[in-house]
């Protein structure tokens, strides 16, 4: 029997920024993964350079640097967008390696091994989270997910020499937004987490500037959404939605505002739940 670990990606973030002497971010993950599967018969796949880094470091971690474990990784989280496609893989694999060496890895260490590797989003923790602090359930709503275009190198981006100044500048408005999108998750309000995540997505403009951003918000708002997410340091928007809305009414009206230089990518769920794995038989992996 095999092991299929699965790890959601993001629509960026509800909230990013500095406060009270730190970076931070709340966490906004998707009903879109990552699968890695290990110990099954025959050879892995070629793996992308951070899941591979993944591999040896989990097996330093777990003590076992003299073994071979094969691992098979795929995706339906488009990469350099700002949707944590580098965290869902990295986590995943290294979740895969530990059940492969009789192990189970916490979120903790997950986070420990994903952040030796690149700045990581922290979207296979259960719940919301507010890295690394846990946050609460969200109530169940929907993102239609946009891209602005081109694509952000994540290593590049946090460490530009400027960031650190730069949130710091936004730190009262993102005061704002954390303690109002608190409120939203302790009332299921999800009109209180739409301005909390709009607040915090305006304030980045100043860091990572999306030119559609003022004009998507009007049209959003105006189709009935109850805000927008960005991905603060990628290419994607999200307009935030009730689960009941009306999606396909809201796309076209968006669509016709907006015009081509701003792509429709997805409808996607919130979930709650992190990072998930489970035994089953190797060609249950071609179904995922």
């Amino acid at each position: 029997m095999a092991y299929i670990v699965s790890s959601p990606g993001s629509c960026g973030e509800f909230i990013q920024g500095y406060m009270d002497g730190i970076s931070f971010m709340v966490t906004c993950p998707i009903n879109r993964y990552s699968y890695a599967m290990s110990q099954f018969d025959g050879p892995g796949d070629r793996l992308p350079k951070k899941a591979a880094l993944a591999v040896k470091k989990t097996l330093n971690y777990l003590g076992e640097e003299d073994r071979d474990i094969p691992i098979r990784l795929k995706s339906n989280i488009l990469p350099g967008k700002g949707m944590a496609s580098s965290t869902a893989d990295i986590s995943a694999v290294a979740q895969a390696v530990a059940l492969s060496c009789g192990k189970r890895l916490t979120a903790h260490e997950i986070a420990d091994i994903a952040l030796s590797i690149e700045p990581s989003d922290a979207t296979f923790f259960n719940g919301i989270v507010r890295f690394d602090h846990r946050g609460g359930d969200c109530p169940p709503l929907k993102i239609l997910i946009y891209d602005c275009g081109g694509e952000i190198d994540t290593v590049d981006f946090n460490t530009r020499a400027d960031l650190v100044d730069l949130q710091k500048e936004n730190e009262k408005y993102i005061k704002i937004a954390l303690n109002l999108f608190r409120k939203g998750i302790q009332n299921g309000s999800i009109d209180e987490i739409g301005r909390a995540s709009s607040i915090s997505a305006f304030a980045n403009q100043k860091i990572l500037y999306k030119k559609q951003l003022n004009r998507f918000y009007k049209v959003g708002m105006q189709v009935g959404g109850k805000g927008i997410i960005c991905a603060h340091s990628g290419t994607v928007l999200g307009l935030i939605v009730s689960a009941d809305g009306d999606i396909e009414n809201m796309k076209q009206s968006i669509n016709e505002y907006m015009g081509k230089d701003f792509s429709y990518l997805d409808s996607v769920e919130i979930i709650n739940q992190g990072i998930i794995d489970r035994k089953c038989d190797a060609n249950e992996f071609d179904k995922e």
